[in-house]
């Protein structure tokens, strides 16, 4: 049988994913199979294609990475405040906790007064 791409040459191997019949230049070996160029390409597209899709982040590691990132900001802003505003009238960070245990409307009041 001759080459499909070349009718003058002989075929040495056939494709194992279409048969067509492959000349020694039109063949290509890979991982001791034969593939025509063809397949060859759109085998590389879809493995190329699956590559990309596995090393992206998912939706659930997204919305973890933003509530981790929220969390942070609020963390930032409650310190700021302690830090502006509670400690040079309440003190230590410990009495301030103690206050808003007992009696959080006393640090909203003042928090609304102040800020």
């Amino acid at each position: 049988m001759n080459c499909d791409k070349h009718p003058e040459r002989e075929g040495v191997a056939s494709c194992i994913i279409c048969g067509r019949i492959l000349c020694e230049e039109c063949r290509l070996k890979l991982a001791g199979r034969n593939y025509c160029q063809s397949c060859a390409d759109k085998l590389f597209q879809e493995r190329s294609g699956e590559t990309v899709k596995g090393k992206g982040m998912g939706l659930g590691a997204k919305i973890l990475i933003a509530l981790l990132i929220i969390l942070a900001v609020l963390a930032v802003v409650s310190y700021l405040i302690y830090m502006v505003y509670l400690a040079p009238y309440y003190g230590s960070a410990e009495n301030v906790m103690r206050i808003l245990m007992n009696d959080p409307e006393r640090i909203i009041r003042f928090l609304s007064g102040n800020i």
